[in-house]
């Protein structure tokens, strides 16, 4: 999935407008599209990596630009996210060709031409393996080979559970332990569970046979970000080499004993809402202010630290907690630990590169459904999920 592709036409008279247009079946049955504009060059030919979209779902020389400009069809479900549930099987994405610039009706039409890709998330030879032991419940996704594995924990935010970036870190050479926290039907407590537990999903990534111990790192998105930090910050049995922190509201909030949804509804006044009805909860945050007592002290971490900022992010204050953590980290003299990519126009939602950008979509707040503002905008969105991806397997290539 973090590969990019070489998608050339040819065979088409010089100078000749088509459409290119990718669609995408999900396990959920919904259909995602995309489509953009080219003219042939004299040659009857468009080569996609060099050749600038005229128009349709992006504008200019985007090569991945049929993957990440991919939106729910209109007529269907909206505001889904697009989440693969079973890394064994490709993401499987249809290219089609039409004579002329078209916009809609494609159905009606016939193609000029087809192809289809497979987009895996696990390389071939990659091991998954559900978790379920001392109440830890995750995914463990083993390179292939005999190991010892340099190894990750891999935390998402509240949206719960999810394995495709582990599955894709394993097929980069890590282990890596998709662990579940929050919103899972087979957690003790399915509100967030607390510290301990962490603890104990670190103690068990420690123990498993392929995994090289002295070569642990943390990488978290959102929430799970701030859980990291307070590891690797304030729990002497807790040593990683490297910590990834991805949009964290870490200056913000404290993770303590779980149950952080209900936590954070009883913190924050009532969110405002834009003018589309979409729920913004940064501004609602940052409204309510640092609280010492509850937001974290990142002075303890000894390891180098990877701060991703989406400088667009609708949903948590991740610039200001970026520059807390900075801040705390200088004060002690550990500011060469800290590396901080702050990208412009990049939202809350940075994903492996080339996942479909979603500005918003369906979240549960705690207890019901809303829209969630997570902001990014589209081309800039994508190629900061495209650079940090990058830059996240550089960091942890030199650190584990």
């Amino acid at each position: 999935m973090d590969e990019p592709f070489q998608l050339e036409v040819a065979c088409l008279p010089p100078h000749c407008p088509v459409t290119l247009r990718s669609t995408l079946c999900s396990e959920g049955n919904d259909l995602w599209e995309s489509f953009s504009h080219y003219v042939s060059d004299e040659r009857g030919r468009v080569n996609v990596s060099k050749d600038d979209s005229l128009g349709g779902s992006y504008i200019g020389c985007e090569p991945m630009g049929l993957l990440w400009s991919l939106r729910l069809a209109v007529g269907g479900r909206q505001n889904i996210r697009l989440r693969k549930k079973n890394m064994q099987t490709p993401l499987v994405v249809d290219i089609s060709l039409f004579d002329g610039h078209t916009i809609d009706n494609f159905n009606t039409q016939t193609a000029l031409a087809m192809t289809t890709m497979e987009r895996w998330y696990m390389a071939p030879g990659v091991r998954r393996i559900e978790v379920r032991e001392n109440g830890v419940v995750g995914t463990l996704f083993i390179p292939p080979g005999p190991g010892p594995f340099p190894a990750l924990l891999d935390v998402w935010g509240l949206a719960g559970f999810m394995e495709h970036r582990a599955a894709l870190l394993a097929s980069r050479g890590y282990a890596c332990l998709a662990l579940a926290y929050i919103n899972h039907p087979e957690l003790q407590l399915g509100s967030g569970m607390g510290i301990s537990y962490f603890q104990e999903s670190w103690k068990l990534l420690q123990s498993v046979p392929q995994v090289s111990a002295d070569r642990l790192g943390l990488l978290g998105s959102c929430f799970g970000a701030a859980i990291f930090i307070l590891m690797a910050s304030e729990l002497p049995d807790i040593s990683p080499q490297c910590l990834v922190a991805i949009n964290s509201p870490s200056g913000f909030f404290k993770p303590g004993e779980g149950k952080y949804l209900e936590k954070m509804k009883r913190l924050l006044p009532e969110p405002k809402l834009d003018a589309n009805g979409h729920l913004m909860t940064k501004d609602a945050i940052l409204a309510v202010g640092i609280d010492l007592e509850r937001s974290l002290q990142a002075g303890g971490i000894q390891c180098p630290a990877l701060l991703i900022v989406g400088e667009d992010d609708q949903c948590v204050p991740s610039i200001e907690s970026a520059q807390r953590l900075e801040a705390q980290m200088r004060a002690v003299g550990k500011g060469h630990l800290v590396t901080k990519l702050s990208y412009p126009e990049a939202g809350h939602l940075i994903e492996p590169p080339y996942h479909p950008v979603m500005r918003c979509s369906t979240f549960i707040y705690p207890d019901q459904p809303v829209t969630m503002l997570w902001g990014g905008v589209g081309k800039s969105h994508a190629a900061a999920q495209e650079d940090s991806w990058r830059r996240i397997l550089e960091f942890l290539d030199k650190h584990l």
